[in-house]
């Protein structure tokens, strides 16, 4: 029996990879102006979501070492974009807030994300957008359902 080969143009994960990579690549070159490497504008997006978080709680979302968040935490805090106040329970650890400068940069960054995502979703009625984003949402719970379930027992293969 022959093997079917892979087809990834049609394989669900594969076409939210590529999504997703060309969704960044065009906004890198809309954001490239505002001289921000991508590092530091997910710092921020992901700061402006959860303001006054800690250092390691930002690196648990970004999905990064808690060193590599602390670097970047003291550019962004020497460049006038961030505020560190000092956590009243634990001296080791920081809340970080956006300074205004960098809160208007956010506005800008969350202007031009609706805009591009106005433009890669056109072509799509607004119901089957409210229903496309109603699924993702749904896989990404069943997916943090596995994580969480995966926390609680051993390796499964």
């Amino acid at each position: 029996m022959a093997v079917r080969p892979f087809q990834l143009d049609r394989n669900f994960g594969f076409i939210i990879g590529d999504i997703s990579r060309l969704a960044r690549k065009e906004f890198d070159r809309r954001v490239r102006a505002m001289r921000l490497t991508r590092a530091q504008w997910l710092f921020l997006c992901h700061l402006a979501r959860q303001p006054g978080c800690t250092q390691s709680e930002l690196a648990e979302s970004l999905q990064m070492e808690r060193i590599s968040v602390s670097r970047q935490a003291d550019r962004l805090e020497k460049a006038g974009w961030i505020k560190r106040r000092d956590h009243q329970a634990d001296a080791r650890a920081y809340h970080l807030y956006m300074t205004p400068k960098a809160e208007r940069l956010a506005l800008r960054l969350e202007e031009v994300a609706v805009r591009l995502r106005d433009e890669y979703l056109s072509g799509l009625a607004s119901p089957r957008r409210e229903s496309l984003i109603n699924d993702l949402l749904k896989i990404k719970t069943n997916l943090l359902e596995m994580e969480a379930r995966s926390k609680h027992r051993p390796d499964e293969n």
